[in-house]
C-alpha cells in the first residue's frame, strides 16, 4: 500500500495540518510542515482505512488539477498519493469533513479527518471553559 497524505488548511492556519499514512502501518502527523508525532496504526484503524485506501488507489489519477481550493479566506482539504504528480482530491469546504469528491473519496476524507482531529486533540486537548458573569465585568 502506498503513502497517502490528507491535509487541511484554513484562513488562519495557512501552513496546514496533515496526516500521512505510510503503507497502512505507520502514521505521521504534521503541523505547518513539521512532524509533531508518529506512531503505528492500530488494527482497528487499519480495518477501517484499508478498504477505502485500496479502492481509492484503484481509481485513475487526475490528469489536470483544479486551481487551489479555499483561497485566503476559505477552508480547503487535499488528498494525495505520494508517487503521483497531482493530488487526487482538492476541495474547498465550509465545514469538516469535506464533501463533494464522490462517495469513495468522501468516506476516506471523513476517516482521515477524524484520525487527524483525534491525534491533534491527544497532543493538545482543548478543554471547555465556562465564563461566569463576574468575569465579564470590565473594571473601571
Amino acid at each position: 500500500m502506498r503513502t497517502v497524505t490528507y491535509e487541511r488548511s484554513g484562513p488562519t492556519n495557512t501552513g496546514a495540518q496533515a496526516v500521512r499514512v505510510e503503507g497502512l502501518r505507520h502514521l505521521r502527523v504534521l503541523e505547518q510542515g513539521e512532524e509533531i508525532s508518529e506512531r503505528e496504526l492500530t488494527p482497528e484503524e487499519v480495518d477501517r482505512l484499508a478498504p477505502l485506501m485500496e479502492a481509492a488507489a484503484r481509481q485513475p489519477a487526475p490528469v489536470v488539477v483544479p486551481p487551489a481550493a479555499g483561497g485566503p479566506n476559505g477552508l480547503a482539504v487535499t488528498l494525495a498519493f505520494e508517487d503521483e504528480e497531482a493530488p487526487r482530491v482538492r476541495l474547498k469546504a465550509k465545514r469538516l469533513p469535506a464533501r463533494g469528491a464522490g462517495e469513495l473519496y468522501d468516506e476516506l476524507l471523513e476517516e482521515l479527518d477524524a484520525l487527524l482531529t483525534a491525534e491533534l486533540h491527544t497532543r493538545a486537548p482543548r478543554h471547555a471553559h465556562a465564563v461566569l458573569p463576574h468575569m465579564l465585568r470590565v473594571e473601571e
